[in-house]
C-alpha cells in the first residue's frame, strides 16, 4: 500500500532532494578543501529531517485515513492481527527511510562531495532508533485524531517545533537560551546531532553513545506510550 502510492513517495523521496539541493545552491556558498561547507553542514539535518516527517506525516495522515474511512475495522476482521499490522507499517517506513538516506547522500556525494567519515554502525543505529520514535509520535497522533482534520494541527505543531528547534538548517546555539534549553532535549536534536557528527566528523562509535542514549530514552518513552493507547483503543 506504501509504494503503490507514487504520489506520497514523491512528497518522501524527491521533494527532499530537491529541497537540499535549493537550498545548499542558495546558502552554500563557503568552500574548504572543494567542499560546500553548508551542503555538508545541512546534508545529515535533511536526513535527519526526512526521518521525522515521514514518520509523523506519513504513518500519521495514513492511518488516520484508513481509519476515517473503516478500513482497519475491516482489517481488525481478518486473520491479520495487531503485531503483524504494526510491525509492517514500521518495516516498510524503516525501508523508506533507508532509501531516503542513501539517496540524499548520493546527491550530496555526487553534487556537493560531501563525505561520510564517522561509524555506519553508529549512523545505522541512530536511523532505527529515530525512525521508530518518529513513527511512535505518528502512532500516537493517529490515536488523537479521528480525521484529517483534527490530526493537520497536530502535525504541523510538531513540524515546526522540531524543524526549527532541531538543530536542522542551524546550529541551536544561535538560540536564544530558553529555546536552546528545549531544543537540546528534543529527539530531533539528538539525531541531527548524531548524524551530523558522523557526517562531518571522524567520529567513533563510543563519542555517538550520549547521542544514541538520548535518542534512545525517547523511543522507550514513545514506545510505552504509543503502546498503552493503542491497548487502550482496542478495548
Amino acid at each position: 500500500m506504501l509504494y503503490r502510492n507514487w504520489r506520497g513517495l514523491f512528497f518522501n523521496v524527491v521533494l527532499p532532494v530537491i529541497l537540499y539541493i535549493g537550498i545548499s545552491t542558495i546558502a552554500g556558498v563557503v568552500k574548504f578543501n572543494g567542499i560546500n561547507v553548508y551542503s555538508a553542514y545541512l546534508l545529515p539535518g535533511m536526513i535527519a529531517m526526512t526521518i521525522m516527517q515521514t514518520g509523523v506525516f506519513n504513518l500519521a495522515y495514513w492511518l488516520v485515513d484508513l481509519k476515517a474511512r473503516g478500513v482497519t475495522k475491516r482489517l481488525a476482521a481478518t486473520p491479520l492481527n495487531s503485531s503483524e499490522l504494526v510491525g509492517s507499517l514500521i518495516l516498510s517506513r524503516l525501508a523508506l527511510m533507508a532509501i531516503q538516506i542513501l539517496i540524499l547522500t548520493a546527491v550530496g556525494r555526487v553534487f556537493f562531495h560531501t563525505h561520510v567519515y564517522g561509524n555506519i554502525i553508529a549512523i545505522i543505529i541512530l536511523m532505527v532508533l529515530g525512525g521508530g520514535t518518529f513513527l511512535g509520535i505518528g502512532f500516537l497522533i493517529s490515536s488523537a485524531a479521528k480525521s484529517y482534520e483534527e490530526a493537520s494541527p497536530i502535525t504541523t505543531l510538531v513540524n515546526l517545533l522540531f524543524t526549527f528547534l532541531g538543530n536542522i538548517f542551524f546550529p541551536i546555539a544561535v538560540l536564544p537560551a530558553t529555546l536552546q534549553s528545549i531544543g537540546e532535549k528534543l529527539p530531533i536534536t539528538f539525531l541531527a546531532e548524531g548524524m551530523r557528527n558522523n557526517f562531518i566528523e571522524h567520529w567513533t562509535f563510543v563519542k555517538s553513545l550520549p547521542d544514541i542514549l538520548g535518542l534512545a530514552i525517547w523511543f522507550v518513552i514513545i514506545l510505552i506510550t504509543a503502546s498503552y493507547t493503542f491497548r487502550l483503543q482496542q478495548n
